[in-house]
């Protein structure tokens, strides 16, 4: 072929280039036995049901199968062409796992200097929630959990997946369904969420019996559930009437939107821009007018996003009289309106507290009192404290805050001794007064024990001080004893701690 190309020679000798040719064909068809030259490279583990592609350099001319001779299978097959120097094959693990020992053939002949091993073991995976950021209070929500096979890889997870709050406790287990692409299985169900707050789901993958995919765990998926379902809603007050302030609050998902909030009644601005802060943004407002109208609550975020909500309502006409405050002390009595009441140094109490308008209420103080919620906590023996307790009022009736003048005094000093209560003990006995190690009063003050000349007390009984740090007294002979403990006051915040003892020998 190549001769005729070049020039045209008389018949016999074409005839004899032509045989020439063949011998020439026949010796280039024999050659590939000898070329073993071309080197196989990939990787030497994969997982099953993967996409693996493994090269020959040096891959000769033609038709090129690459072999499992482990198995006796053939894998992939690639042409190269004339002047190739590397050629690819693809191909997918098998479904188990297995070894496989990877060659490459042309012509029944290897083609590949060397065989691959390639060890097809379990694959990881991945495990996801999807579903909307926001829920709507009282509304169906689906949300799925997907598994996917690591890498790539076309196997199905099988088995199921267990969904938990963060809490721990179980809210669903699905089994999973094949899909919805290669290499995923998924499932799903329609949560309601009951009341407005932030749900936060976390699924976990349990692999069947005998799967080839390892366990996994998703991250955390946050919904934040709201009135409206979207990414603002509006919270006020189930009652309102008019003259009595209310909160309003908008509440933003996801709470890290940044940027401001506007309130509006019947679509006319009733505030400034207020921060959100947290996700949230309130405003206390004090409805002007009487019958149903619309609030709303619009936003804008700090990157030129907006939104926003309505909310109907419906306000009352101004109250008929104001509401009153029962405060309640445990173990004394209610407090009147405007009363003067003392507490000691280290007095600490919850009140109860109700009003006429089912409305909660609320402590604030000014002195050195300490109040969280309807507990108050006397740090000191001495000043005044100003306590105020307030009603939002609602259901008819008009907010009201009551004052309460507290004196403070020096608190009652005390002390858990050992010492036993006052009796008969023969004649050598040992009792002990003051344990080892034995903490002071609640003043942090040490305790001093005598016995009183009295009644020739100390000719019955005597202290002694052992070396760990005790306090005892010995009954020396038959007769009465009186032991006194004492600890100073401190001014302006501890009464003088005293505990006495009377012990006779028999």
């Amino acid at each position: 072929m190549h001769l005729r190309n070049r020039w045209r020679a008389p018949r016999a000798i074409v005839a004899a280039a032509s045989g020439l040719a063949i011998a020439a064909a026949t010796l280039t068809v024999a050659a590939p036995a000898t070329q073993a030259a071309g080197s196989l490279t990939g990787p030497s583990s994969a997982g099953v049901s993967q996409s693996v592609t493994v090269t020959l350099a040096g891959a000769p001319e033609g038709l090129v199968t690459l072999m499992d001779i482990a198995n006796n299978q053939q894998v992939s097959s690639a042409t190269a062409g004339y002047g190739s120097q590397d050629l690819s094959f693809y191909f997918t693990t098998p479904s188990a796992p297995t070894t496989m020992v990877l060659s490459a053939y042309q012509d029944g002949a290897q083609v590949s200097s060397n065989n691959l091993t390639l060890t097809v073991g379990s694959i990881g995976t991945t495990t996801t929630i999807s579903a909307p950021n926001t829920a709507k209070v009282g509304t169906a929500t689906k949300i799925t959990v997907t598994v996917t096979s690591a890498n790539g890889s076309q196997y199905n997870p099988p088995g199921q997946v267990v969904v938990k709050d963060t809490t721990g406790a179980t809210i669903t287990t699905m089994g999973l369904t094949n899909g919805p692409g290669a290499g995923q299985s998924y499932a799903y169900w329609r949560w309601t969420p009951t009341t407005a707050q932030t749900y936060t789901f976390i699924a976990t993958y349990v692999p069947a019996a005998g799967s080839q995919a390892a366990a996994s765990t998703s991250v955390q998926d946050a919904i934040v559930a709201s009135a409206s379902g979207g990414t603002i809603s509006l919270t006020a007050p189930p009652t309102m009437t008019q003259g009595v302030p209310v909160t309003l609050t908008a509440t933003l998902a996801p709470a890290s939107t940044q940027g401001t909030v506007g309130f509006t009644l019947n679509g006319a601005p009733i505030s400034a821009a207020i921060p959100i802060v947290n996700g949230v943004a309130t405003f206390q407002w004090t409805p002007n007018v009487a019958g149903q109208v619309t609030l709303g609550a619009s936003y804008t975020t700090n990157a030129g996003g907006s939104g926003s909500t309505t909310d109907v309502v419906t306000i009352s006409s101004a109250p008929a009289q104001t509401d009153q405050i029962t405060l309640v002390q445990p173990g004394w009595g209610p407090w009147a309106p405007n009363g003067t009441y003392t507490l000691g140094n280290g007095s600490n109490f919850t009140f109860q507290a109700s009003t006429l308008s089912g409305a909660a209420v609320t402590l604030s103080e000014t002195g050195p009192c300490q109040v969280a919620g309807l507990t108050i906590n006397v740090p000191t023996g001495s000043g005044v404290c100003n306590l105020q307790a307030s009603s939002p009022g609602g259901n008819g009736y008009a907010p009201v805050t009551y004052g309460y003048t507290v004196n403070l005094i020096p608190g009652v000093q005390t002390a858990d001794v050992s010492a036993p209560p006052s009796g008969r003990f023969k004649v050598g006995r040992v009792l002990v007064l003051e344990s080892p190690g034995q903490a002071d009063t609640n003043a942090g003050q040490n305790i001093r024990w005598k016995i009183l000349k009295r009644d020739q007390g100390r000719k019955h009984c005597k202290l002694l001080y052992p070396d760990n740090g005790s306090v005892t007294v010995r009954i020396k002979s038959k007769g009465e004893c009186t032991v006194v403990g004492t600890a100073p006051a401190v001014a302006g915040q501890w009464q003088k701690f005293r505990t006495v003892r009377k012990y006779r020998g028999r």
